[in-house]
């Protein structure tokens, strides 16, 4: 037998498991920097290194709380069950939901391991390399009455979102004092040195990104060289989120079968051609029935059921999907035959299966 089914669905959950733990993953970066920091500047400690001490663990506990909050929705989410009557309310408001914050989750993270955190590293490493002889500077210009603040200049710049655009313009209307720079002219200089550091770091940031993802086996052609920086790491995140995605459903995928009669030799018969971005698996039955997937890492998966006679192939594949639809949350949005053949498989049919279909 044959049959083709074209089937939609999307995995909430182990879209959100992967969000979660990429994002601790990339709080790591954060974390190093915070040490850096500390550890450099601990006999020497100004008033601007201690204000980056300050908004990175700021920054950190809010992140990690907002994690935190996601877990225990997704913990909500799944007491409802896949079919408890609630698809219409609770739980399809639930998961719009967890749908929304996991957007906001990758944006933020990404965000802030992108171009903010190259800028934020690079002032982080001027500041303690020459705080020694600018603390003793700054000290005499204000014994000397050379520096006059004005508080409501001041009061615009502590409103910069951004922490690193704000300490360099804090920094460029410091030095403006001697040259009598208006306001306009401070945010303009301190936006053109932020850009510098950008362009200047770029290059480097970017292989440092594919270099990661190599290391992790994933291809490094979903990042290009004429990405910004902030659009690199969007991609790094996305990559390394639907690898843990493709990860899981493997996992779910050999439970699966294996729960279904399947010996699947994980040594022989997976294989990982990074090149193609692509996990192949063959699982046999000792009757000679032999099922063949590949997943891939945009989220799709494909499926082959071989060996079989008459309608032997749905008491193997209809179990399959029953499986992914109540024990592993997998939703199944839509299913349609596109054909179906009594006959025994004579070649190759593959079934796609798209993970990310549904997902924001």
């Amino acid at each position: 037998m044959s049959r083709q089914v074209v089937i939609d669905f999307r995995g909430l959950s182990i879209n959100i498991q992967a969000q979660c733990e990429v994002a601790l993953e990339s709080l790591c970066k954060v974390e190093d920097l915070l040490k850096k920091v500390q550890e450099t500047s601990s006999r020497l400690r100004t008033d601007k290194i201690i204000r980056y001490e300050k908004e990175l663990i700021k920054t950190l506990k809010e992140i990690k709380s907002k994690i935190d909050d996601f877990v225990k929705d997704l913990e909500e989410y799944k007491k409802y069950g896949v079919y408890t009557g609630y698809e219409e309310s609770g739980r399809v408001l639930l998961a719009n939901e967890l749908r929304r914050k996991g957007d906001n989750l990758s944006r933020e993270v990404s965000e802030l391991t992108g171009e903010r955190f190259v800028v934020l590293d690079k002032l982080i490493s001027q500041e303690l390399y020459e705080s020694g002889s600018r603390v003793m500077e700054r000290l005499h210009d204000k014994a000397h009455g050379v520096l006059n603040l004005d508080e409501k200049t001041l009061e615009v710049i502590n409103k910069i979102e951004d922490v690193a655009l704000r300490e360099l313009a804090y920094n460029q209307y410091v030095n403006s004092q001697k040259s009598n720079l208006t306001l306009e002219s401070v945010m303009e200089e301190a936006k053109e040195q932020y850009n510098n550091i950008i362009e200047e770091k770029k290059d480097e940031v970017i292989a440092e990104y594919k270099k990661e993802l190599k290391s992790k086996g994933i291809s490094s052609e979903v990042i290009t060289n004429n990405m910004t920086i902030d659009e690199a790491s969007k991609a790094l995140y996305q990559a390394k989120t639907d690898e843990k995605v493709r990860q899981e459903t493997l996992k779910i995928i050999i439970k699966t079968l294996r729960g279904r009669g399947f010996v699947i030799d994980t040594k022989n018969n997976l294989k990982i051609d990074i090149e193609s971005n692509i996990v192949k698996l063959v699982a046999l039955k000792a009757s000679g029935q032999k099922a063949e997937f590949e997943i891939h890492l945009n989220g799709k998966f494909m499926y082959d059921f071989d060996g079989y006679e008459g309608q032997a192939c749905k008491k193997d594949i209809e179990p399959f999907m029953e499986d992914l639809k109540n024990i592993y949350d997998i939703e199944i949005l839509h299913e349609e035959v596109i054909r179906e053949n009594p006959d025994k498989i004579q070649t190759k049919k593959y079934q796609y299966v798209d993970t990310k279909k549904g997902r924001n």
